[in-house]
């Protein structure tokens, strides 16, 4: 089931409490070790997992931006993890 709009429309970002938007059918670059999902917009020429050295899978999903400070947020499984800054390993 995709994410609500009335749970759209109360999400903000964690880090500037900005709206966020939706974006659909994404690319994105799944390390099945780690189990981290890089943002293949953000990370354009990444082959491998910084964390572990595995190569990385094209997948497609669902993301939250941040209207104000563009940060990005996974939704995985229908539930966006919105996680602050210095708890994500997929910004690395």
């Amino acid at each position: 089931m995709p994410i609500s709009s009335e749970l759209l429309e109360i999400l903000a970002c964690p880090m500037c409490k900005e709206d966020v938007e939706l974006k659909d059918e994404e690319d994105f670059l799944l390390c099945k070790k780690c189990d981290i999902r890089y943002y293949a917009e953000r990370f354009p020429d990444r082959t491998s997992c910084p964390k572990c050295g595995s190569d990385l899978e094209k997948i497609k999903g669902e993301v939250l931006v941040c209207v104000s400070c563009e940060r990005w947020y996974p939704i995985i499984d229908d539930i966006p993890h919105m996680l602050p800054d210095d708890l994500r390993d997929d910004l690395k």
